[in-house]
């Protein structure tokens, strides 16, 4: 829907103000304490909170947040997401049978004590992963690895981190499901599946052999890249958790895509091609978890592995995946107890290694649900146990018991009322269906629990404030501003790629998109417009643009987010912000100008040589 074009008010200036404030917490969350209440404004809550404050105003009406919904101009929202979260599912529950982690220890077997070899290895499987899957999974399996990694073989993290972060977000242009942000001016543009692969696959690998180049210069020395180093001892084998599952994932995935490429002659809509083969997953792993012992539905306080590398025994620094992710939890246990008002905390017995059991203690520390509920589950075959806890070693059978609070925590009279008791049953009545449904289907629990539902209300509330931006005026500004940039297809390449880039820093790279394709889309901008090629270099450098600007800062991406939540984790601190920075604008100028000058080359080779 295109709005008239409507004069700045005092409702303008609010939206703005709004949208502005969304980004900043979705960068950095805070969370507020009332009492025993926790209000934790983050990625999940600040956007509908954001658009439930402007309709409130009455800055903006229903219209608009069915317009968010439903979508205007060719993006369709709804679409989108169910396209994200199928090939998210399909890719989660490969990486649940340890086959990237196979191809991780294949890859260090492979480069033996060699650091060079081993620095080139993970940097062509780190762009193989992104390429074929998404640079979230890079994110959330690559960084877990490659930090045991370079602590076992004695090496700083540096170059192999900066290296994988690089490659996850340059090789998701190579295709239309790489990133959510391709997806977005795909689906505005109905730009088929192998429309985009055909522009995209040539700036992709030049980008890809431009950064290695620069990152080859960069850490040439010793200090980053020893010549000899001491590789992991395990056997991949020992890591692939279920062999069978990891071929028909992989047989899943691979056949998505080559029906992705024959239906895109017919436009199919991709998202109907994606969520069948989803669908597919899915029940091959219902069937997993069917065919496990009947039993298991009564004893929930069985041993469940968590899905982690096979570490050696002198190893302390993996004590999770990424189930530590805040991006990547669900509501669980933790909202139970914190509607009941229970203070909840850990205390860890060593001697029988029972861990985390709530107390009624409020000066203990929190315990997060997402680790109690984050395990992988599929069973191990004669390759060995994968299974790893917090301090323990793999010859250890730790047992793992996590108790309710409802159950079994202590409590003052003077706090439970009548009706906190009431809600007291009912809670535990939706915690005990919780976990049997995490004893009875572990898998699919494991692989909901990993899938970033964060993205679900954030993407929605994005997708309507910028329609709250276009309805009150904001963006026929911005598509005047961006209209400068309209002289020629060079001019309009180079600008693209540069502004978008530089508003990743500011928006992230999601808001970013959706609110860039608003602006291209906008009669203020395309009145500027007078050719073709013009247009094509708006559309290829917004989409270069949205995936090089996660290489400049952490807050550039969802994925930098993430990434450096899990460097923070796993006690890395060696890439601070500002070091992180320092780095990338090394990296970061050679690819994006590389990226520019092939991109030009094709508008040209296509529409005017």
């Amino acid at each position: 829907m295109v709005y008239q074009d409507r004069d700045l008010d005092a409702y303008s200036y609010v939206t703005l103000a709004i949208f502005l404030l969304v980004i900043i917490l979705v960068i950095r969350p805070v969370k507020i304490r009332i009492g025993r209440i926790k209000i934790y404004l983050n990625i999940s809550t600040v956007p509908p909170l954001g658009v439930l404050i402007l309709l409130l105003s009455q800055a903006i009406d229903m219209n608009i947040i069915k317009n968010g919904f439903l979508g205007t101009i060719g993006v369709k929202p709804w679409a989108v997401l169910i396209l994200f979260y199928s090939l998210a599912y399909i890719c989660i529950s490969l990486d649940m049978t340890g086959v990237f982690q196979f191809c991780a220890f294949w890859v260090s077997k492979k480069a033996g004590n060699r650091g060079m070899l081993a620095f080139t290895l993970f940097f062509i499987l780190t762009t193989l992963m992104s390429g074929l899957a998404s640079n979230d999974v890079v994110i959330l399996t690559g960084t877990v690895f490659l930090a045991y990694f370079t602590k076992v073989s004695d090496i700083r993290p540096t170059a192999f981190l900066m290296s994988e972060f690089t490659t996850a977000n340059i090789a998701s242009m190579a295709l239309y499901i790489g990133n959510p942000t391709n997806v977005v001016v795909s689906e505005a543009y109905n730009i088929s599946f192998i429309t985009y692969s055909a522009w995209m696959l040539l700036p992709t690998v030049v980008c890809i052999l431009l950064a290695y180049i620069v990152l080859r210069i960069i850490f040439h020395s010793d200090y980053y890249l020893p010549r000899h180093i001491q590789p992991p001892e395990e056997e991949p084998r020992s890591v692939l958790i279920d062999p069978h599952g990891a071929v028909f994932g992989i047989a899943v995935l691979a056949l998505c895509l080559l029906t992705l490429v024959g239906t895109s002659f017919a436009h199919v809509p991709v998202w109907m091609v994606t969520l069948p083969f989803a669908v597919v997953m899915f029940l091959r792993d219902l069937r997993y978890d069917l065919r496990q012992p009947l039993k298991r539905m009564f004893n929930v306080g069985k041993r469940i592995p968590k899905m982690m590398l096979a570490t050696s025994t002198k190893d302390d620094l993996l004590v999770s995946e990424a189930q530590e992710i805040q991006l990547d939890t669900i509501y669980g246990m933790s909202t139970v107890q914190s509607m009941l008002g229970a203070s909840k905390s850990a205390t860890y017995n060593k001697s029988d290694t029972e861990v985390p059991v709530a107390t009624g203690s409020r000066d203990a520390p929190e315990v997060d649900i997402s680790e109690a509920y984050s395990s992988s589950t599929r069973k191990q075959g004669d390759a060995g146990t994968i299974v790893i806890e917090a301090e323990e070693s793999l010859n250890q059978e730790p047992q793992m018991r996590y108790r309710s609070t409802v159950v079994d925590a202590p409590y003052s009279p003077t706090i439970l009322t009548e009706n906190s008791e009431q809600s007291k049953k009912k809670f535990s009545l939706l915690y005990r269906g919780l976990r049997w449904f995490k004893t009875r289907f572990p898998t699919i629990h494991a692989i909901c629990v990993r899938l970033p539902w964060s993205i679900l209300p954030f993407s929605f509330g994005m997708f309507i404030l910028v329609e709250a931006l276009a309805y009150v005026g904001w963006v026929g500004i911005f598509a005047t501003a961006m209209s400068v940039f309209a002289k020629n297809y060079v001019t309009a390449v180079f600008g693209m790629v540069f502004v978008s880039i530089l508003a990743c820093q500011i928006l992230n790279n999601l808001p970013m998109t959706i609110l860039f394709t608003q602006i291209i889309q906008h009669k203020n901008f395309t009145s500027h417009v007078t050719s073709e090629a013009t247009m094509q270099g708006f559309l290829l450098g917004l989409i270069a643009g949205s995936n090089l600007g996660a290489c400049l800062t952490y807050v550039g991406s969802l994925a930098g987010i993430m990434f450096e939540h899990i460097l923070k984790t796993k006690s890395i601190y060696i890439l601070g912000y500002f070091q992180f920075l320092k780095w990338n604008l090394i990296i970061l100028p050679v690819i994006a100008t590389g990226v520019c000058a092939v991109i030009i080359g094709e508008i040209w080779f296509i529409y005017l040589r």
